[in-house]
């Protein structure tokens, strides 16, 4: 014996046409003709209905019980996969995104994954860190701007900052009577140069390598 059902359709047969007509996907057309034929009793069976979608009748069924339980809007939702919780959370993410901004960097992949391990509490693997940050942060390995370990960054600014003003004074108030020249030194160095390995920053950050060279000058 044929299944019936007992559905009352809510909506008027108007309000379905116009939703037909604007159905964006397939299934959500499916589903609106299921309500539809209902509503203009057409067909008065789910196997009829199984027959003329081409769907099994427990697909049926399910778009149904749907519609009884939570209306159309419960039936046109559609339910996705909620995936796979993230390896690393959004907000370890962004703290590593500040660490690669940074000229210091990280040395390699798997000091990387040591630090975060350290400051973050996360521990994953070597495959994890370099698929984040290769592959999803862009950041790849680079060759660093050597820098001495004795260099003060604060130094070299005032010393700038100085030498342009004190140039803008002698031109200033000799350059009527007197030629102003400015004389550089330079040395010259002779040892060993230390090795530099890359060092992995965000795309478009030059990193730089603290490094302390054992050199004779004269």
């Amino acid at each position: 014996m044929a299944n019936k059902f007992k559905v009352e359709i809510q909506e008027t047969v108007e309000e379905l046409e116009h939703r037909l007509e604007r159905a964006i996907t397939a299934v959500s057309k499916e589903k609106l003709l299921l309500l539809y034929w209902i509503a203009t009793k057409k067909i008065k069976t789910r196997e009829e209905l199984a027959t003329m979608l081409k769907r099994d009748s427990s697909t049926i069924y399910r778009w149904l019980r749907a519609y009884k339980q939570g209306g159309i809007t419960s039936l046109l939702t559609v339910k996705t996969a909620p995936g796979n919780t993230p390896h690393i959370p959004p907000e370890v993410r962004e703290k590593s995104i500040k660490k690669l901004q940074e000229p210091q960097g990280e040395t390699s992949y798997g000091k990387l994954q040591l630090w975060l391990e350290k400051e973050c509490g996360i521990k994953v693997s070597y495959k994890v860190v370099h698929d984040l940050v290769h592959y999803k942060l862009k950041a790849n390995l680079k060759i660093p701007k050597p820098q001495s370990n004795k260099a003060n960054e604060e130094v070299q600014a005032s010393f700038k900052k100085k030498l342009c003003e004190l140039i803008k004074v002698m031109i200033k108030y000799f350059r009527k009577s007197n030629p102003v020249r400015i004389w550089c030194q330079d040395e010259s160095r002779f040892g060993l140069i230390t090795m530099q390995g890359r060092m992995i920053t965000l795309k478009g950050v030059k990193p730089i390598g603290k490094k302390q060279w054992r050199r004779g000058n004269f």
